[in-house]
C-alpha cells in the first residue's frame, strides 16, 4: 500500500532545515565591519623603526667611511648619538607599544596556564560572567585587563609587576595547574563600569551593597555567577 505523501509535513521539514542552515551559516559569516585601527600605535611604531633604521645608519657610516678618523670629535659625537642617544626614544615608545599589547587577551592567553580562562570566555555557551560580559561585548576590548586592574597609576603599576611575574613563571614553568588568584579579587573593580549604569542602579538590592563592595565585605559573586570556571572544573579541562 503506498505512503500518502504529507505535503504540509514535508514542507515544514524542509524549512526547518533551511532555516537551520541558515542559522550556521549565518554564525559562521564574518562580519564586514572591522574596529577603526589605532593610528598613534602604528605611528608609533613606524617611528621606533625609522629611528632604529637611522641609529645604525649612523654607526654603519662612521665605522664603514671614517674608519681611520674614530678619535676626531666628529666621530665621537655621531656614533655618540647612534648608540646614546637615538636608542633612548626608541626603547621609550618600543615600551609604551608593548605595553598597550600587554593588556590585550591574545598577549595573556599566550600563556598556556590561562587556556581554561580564555577559552571558557570565548565560549558563546558559558554563563560564566567573564564569558557574558565578552560575548555582549560590555567591554569593547582588553576584557581581561579591565576586570583585573584596579584604576589609577598605582593599579597599573601593580598590574604590571605582577603581569611580569606571570611572564617568569610561564617561562620557568615554575606553576601548577589549576591556578588560582593570589589575594582575594577586589570587587570594587566591578564599580567602575556598573557604578552608575542605570540597569544596575534600577535593582533596589544594589542600594544597600555598594558600600559593603567597596569595603571588601560584600563580594558580587555572592548572588551573580562567577568570573570563570571553578578549580575543579579547570583541573578537569586541563
Amino acid at each position: 500500500m503506498r505512503r500518502i505523501l504529507n505535503l504540509p509535513a514535508l514542507i515544514g521539514a524542509l524549512a526547518a532545515g533551511l532555516c537551520s542552515r541558515c542559522s550556521l551559516a549565518a554564525d559562521r559569516l564574518p562580519t564586514d565591519y572591522s574596529p577603526p585601527r589605532d593610528i598613534a600605535e602604528e605611528w608609533a611604531m613606524i617611528v621606533v623603526l625609522v629611528i632604529i633604521i637611522a641609529a645604525m645608519g649612523l654607526i654603519v657610516y662612521t665605522l664603514a667611511t671614517r674608519r681611520g678618523r674614530l678619535t676626531d670629535l666628529s666621530s665621537k659625537w655621531i656614533l655618540f648619538l647612534g648608540i646614546g642617544v637615538l636608542p633612548i626614544p626608541a626603547i621609550l615608545l618600543s615600551a609604551a607599544v608593548g605595553m598597550e599589547h600587554s593588556k590585550g587577551v591574545v598577549f595573556c592567553n599566550s600563556c598556556h596556564a590561562m587556556d581554561p580562562f580564555v577559552d571558557d570566555m570565548r565560549d558563546a555557551d558559558s554563563d560564566y560572567l567573564a564569558a557574558s560580559h565578552f560575548k555582549n561585548r560590555f567591554m569593547q576590548k582588553e576584557h581581561c585587563y579591565a576586570c583585573h586592574t584596579d584604576y589609577g597609576t598605582f593599579g597599573t603599576m601593580e598590574a604590571k609587576l605582577s603581569g611580569m611575574g606571570h611572564v617568569y613563571m610561564d617561562a620557568s614553568g615554575n606553576w601548577e595547574r589549576p591556578i588560582g588568584i593570589r589575594k582575594p579579587y577586589r570587587f570594587r573593580i566591578c564599580l567602575n563600569c556598573h557604578a552608575g549604569a542605570l540597569k544596575f542602579e534600577a535593582e533596589e538590592a544594589h542600594e544597600d551593597m555598594i558600600e559593603g563592595i567597596v569595603d571588601g565585605d560584600i563580594a558580587c559573586s555572592d548572588c551573580h555567577e562567577t568570573a570563570h570556571p571553578s578549580r575543579e572544573e579547570r583541573s578537569s579541562s586541563s
